[in-house]
């Protein structure tokens, strides 16, 4: 049985993880983070004071065993959402139909027994203490393209006394997750960033989701983002303000799953995907990068985004892995230099004209070939889905290189 530990985003690794799940030889681990802000979630994050629940769903559902007799319900559940701009308490009266012995919400039905037990029970959860939090705040839950999932794990959350470990576990075991979702941390911290030319994101919704040519310059974890008003007022350049920024910073430690995980594994994968918002993150998480380290025995593979997106404008494939290492041991007191952390880089050298919208990563082969790993060039783009890597191609060469090491490695000891 081989162990993969794989470091993910929300959905980066959407093809990846259903590629490793087919190999029986594969238990797998994604380790991941719960800033994420946007939507529906930055609405749990704010009145349930609890790490977005988001891409963590998003992960537990695509280890979801299709054998579970409740896979289809529990599929339909995780991917209903209100719909766009409905009212509050048209949403709450709603939830409150179901829970109170409909079978529907919204007009969508859930047929098992066992799917309309725990949805009940968990939303009630959520509508109790939500509206202990509505009145302490004064303010009202935006129900506007809320996923019902995530209103699930706040209820969760709550059952389970505020324990979001607790919370991921329950929804590993409900879910027949294969393998396991681990968050890096538990601490409840915001993300914030700065950009080369000294503005100030504020939330990691808007370092998805503001489209700049600027780079970013680097990312925060804070208790609680400054109010933007009084910041930019008092800090004005670009030094002042980043300054500032790691005087607000908080250090977040690697839970003890998420370092166990790394040590058993015999391949660390750093996938795909946004880079700044969801895996630098995670990188730069106390403890993470020393045990990487100290796992000799693993393979180190860093995929190399196809694509270009916000956060990454007018990138190199070699700048991806040079930011990994910069976060990599951003907080680490230790010397790691990049080949003890990261063996092997996968570069995508496919380019299609038929899809405009794609801007490739470009590759400077110099300088990857200056990093010291090994580069290995392919063509790891899904043809029929351009812009993504071919799971395939890509989980192939992973484990070939693994196996490859370990061939050698086995002939060595025997002669």
């Amino acid at each position: 049985m081989l162990d993969v530990a794989l470091f993910s985003g929300g959905r980066g690794s959407a093809k990846i993880i259903p590629e490793l799940l087919k190999w029986d030889s594969v238990k797998l681990s994604v380790i991941l983070n719960g800033y994420d802000d946007g939507k529906s979630t930055g609405e749990i994050r704010k009145f349930f004071k609890m790490l977005g629940p988001s891409d963590i769903r998003k992960n537990q559902e695509l280890l979801m065993s299709k054998t579970n007799v409740y896979y289809e319900g529990l599929k339909k559940l995780f991917q209903f959402r209100f719909p766009l701009n409905m009212p509050n308490m048209e949403c709450k009266n709603e939830i409150w139909s179901f829970i109170n012995g409909e079978n529907t919400i919204a007009g969508v039905p859930f047929a098992d027994d066992f799917n309309n037990w725990l949805a009940k029970k968990l939303l009630k959860q959520f509508l109790l203490f939500l509206e202990v939090y509505e009145k302490l705040s004064d303010d009202e839950f935006n129900f506007s393209d809320c996923s019902l999932a995530n209103c699930l794990y706040a209820g969760a959350y709550e059952l389970l006394g505020k324990n979001f470990d607790a919370t991921i576990d329950f929804f590993n075991v409900i879910l027949h997750v294969k393998g396991e979702v681990i968050p890096t941390n538990l601490q409840n911290k915001k993300l914030m960033a700065i950009r080369e030319n000294g503005e100030v994101l504020y939330n990691e919704a808007q370092i998805v989701e503001i489209r700049s040519s600027n780079r970013i310059r680097d990312i925060f974890l804070v208790d609680d983002p400054p109010i933007k008003s009084v910041f930019d007022k008092h800090y004005t350049t670009i030094e002042e303000r980043h300054r500032q920024l790691k005087r607000l910073e908080s250090r977040v430690f690697a839970s003890e799953k998420t370092l166990g995980a790394i040590r058993s594994a015999d391949i660390i994968v750093y996938s795909p995907g946004t880079q700044h918002s969801s895996l630098y993150p995670s990188y730069m998480t106390l403890g993470i990068p020393e045990c990487i380290f100290n796992n000799k025995k693993a393979l180190k593979v860093f995929i190399a985004n196809i694509g270009e997106d916000y956060e990454i404008p007018d990138y190199r494939s070699d700048e991806l892995v040079k930011g990994a290492y910069k976060y990599l041991t951003k907080n680490s007191r230790f010397d790691l230099p990049l080949p003890s952390l990261i063996d092997a880089v996968l570069v995508n050298i496919h380019r299609s004209k038929d899809k405009e919208s794609i801007r490739y990563i470009k590759n400077d082969r110099n300088l990857l070939e200056s990093l010291g790993v090994k580069i290995i060039y392919d063509n790891f783009e899904d043809l029929f889905d351009l812009g993504k890597h071919d799971p395939g191609v890509t989980v192939t060469t992973i484990l070939d290189l693994y196996y490859s090491a370990f061939y050698r490695k086995i002939l060595h000891e025997t002669n």
